[in-house]
């Protein structure tokens, strides 16, 4: 009897670590691989199926990201002529056309993020703020933080801080926006992005321009530093935390994998959508706008297209 019961223990321990992993069942948008990559995407993790089209934009979308607990999408829009523009969509009116911030006033913006209040920050000739209550004015006018050249900014939580990495992966950066205090996390890596609680930031080391490894740096002790092998080492286009904190996303020129931040095995995302899903944002839990409105155009299904 006293056999079987270590036996039997030691089976239940090795079976824990994948009895207790999180399933993820977040609901995210995604930039639509075809049509020129100018549709955002609505789904459930849980069943990709019933996938449905979010907003049609008028040129192609180089990234975006999401409001969280708000209806604001900012996306990177790309006019292939004169380059790309910071443009604000409004969920709440599906109808309307998404706002041209930028209007080719401060370059060509390579990289957007919106706060949970609602401010905005780009990469263009630097780094710059669009504050909530510029956003509500006809032309905002936006200030610049940085004048680093820097490939991709993020918020923190709290909205206190942004987090960026210099380009050709030279370094990762803390920036406050309120006492303007500058922290240096790295003199390496690139795609920085915070924990849901804040008080992480991962990032990728990419020597030689081939990631290597996810590293997860504790903003309170930077000493406190933990690695997480990749499953693809090609090419890195997005990095990002779930909204529970249980896992890093990655995507890669092939794939988009899930690693749990207290180990096991990466999970593949986005299997039964279209290949080449490479930018998406995760939708707030508390998610008020999902489905859309009941319009022909902005509730043709996936699997409706498929047949």
């Amino acid at each position: 009897m006293k056999t079987f019961h270590k036996y039997f223990c030691l089976c239940f321990i090795l079976l824990l670590p994948l009895t207790i992993q999180a399933k993820l069942t977040d609901t995210v948008i995604f930039r639509h691989p075809e049509n020129n990559s100018s549709e955002l995407w609505i789904t459930n993790l849980e069943d990709t199926r019933n996938a449905s089209l979010l907003y049609r934009a008028a040129h192609p979308i180089y990234t975006f990201a999401t409001q969280k607990d708000g209806p604001y999408i900012i996306m990177s829009v790309i006019d292939l002529l004169f380059g790309a523009d910071a443009c604000l969509f409004n969920r709440k009116h599906p109808n309307r056309k998404a706002r041209n911030l930028t209007q080719k006033r401060y370059g060509s913006v390579l990289h957007v993020d919106i706060s949970e209040r609602g401010d905005v920050v780009f990469i263009a000739k630097g780094i710059y703020l669009i504050s909530k209550h510029e956003l509500e004015k006809p032309v905002p006018t936006a200030t610049l933080l940085r004048d680093v050249k820097a490939k991709s900014v993020i918020w923190s939580p709290n909205g206190k801080l942004i987090a960026y990495d210099i380009l050709h992966h030279k370094g990762v950066y803390t920036f406050n926006i309120e006492t303007q205090e500058i922290l240096k996390i790295s003199k390496f890596g690139g795609f920085p992005a915070f924990s849901p609680d804040g008080k992480k930031l991962a990032f990728v080391d990419i020597p030689f321009a081939i990631p290597q490894d996810i590293y997860v740096v504790s903003l309170d002790e930077l000493g406190d530093v933990e690695t997480i092998d990749l499953e693809e080492r090609t090419d890195l286009l997005q990095l990002k935390w779930s909204p529970d904190g249980q896992y890093i996303i990655y995507t890669t020129a092939k794939n988009t994998f899930a690693a749990p931040i207290q180990g096991g095995g990466h999970i593949k995302l986005f299997e039964h959508l279209p290949p080449s899903i490479r930018v998406f944002d995760w939708v707030s839990p508390n998610e008020q706008w999902y489905p859309v409105e009941s319009q022909d155009k902005l509730t043709t299904l996936w699997s409706k297209l498929k047949q």
